[in-house]
């Protein structure tokens, strides 16, 4: 218990870089979930204070579990929102990313069914809102359901 205690008390502002760089290393190994990115970001503060201000070993703890919490539960509620935005969520989803392209009517819709082209394939369809489209006009893509696409006039 002593070893701790002499740890605790010797720890500067380059342990805290070290031990700030550590825990950046577990985040990029646990595949960038961002929890462990908090208390890092905490503990380089920590040093940086600590390199214009030293404190106590106490005041430096308390105060990385204060600025981890904070920074955890800001970081849950503003930044993460923000990261996935992005739409890294669809980047393997490929009917997600056909929504908004423009295809072309391959079929007269009747019942408002029919088949549209994109690209080189052609597509079972139904109109957004039910019309006949016409064989040659252009669409665009509202939606995927299974095979499905929904579409709606360009």
């Amino acid at each position: 218990m002593s070893a701790l205690y002499d740890v605790l008390m010797q720890m500067n502002g380059w342990h805290w870089l070290i031990f700030a760089s550590a825990l950046l290393v577990l985040e990029l190994l646990t595949g960038g979930t961002t929890y462990v990115l908090w208390p890092a970001a905490a503990a380089f503060v920590i040093a940086l204070v600590n390199f214009v201000l030293p404190l106590g070993w106490q005041v430096e703890w308390a105060s990385f579990a204060l600025l981890t919490l904070v920074l955890t539960v800001a970081g849950s509620a503003y930044i993460r929102p923000l990261l996935n935005k992005g739409g890294l969520d669809d980047i393997n989803d490929r009917a997600a990313r056909l929504i908004g392209q423009t295809a072309e009517v391959a079929a007269t819709f009747s019942n408002g069914e029919g088949r549209v082209r994109l690209g080189d394939t052609e597509w079972q369809a139904t109109s957004q809102d039910g019309t006949n489209l016409k064989k040659g006009h252009k669409v665009v893509i509202k939606a995927v359901d299974g095979v499905t696409l929904t579409v709606a006039p360009a």
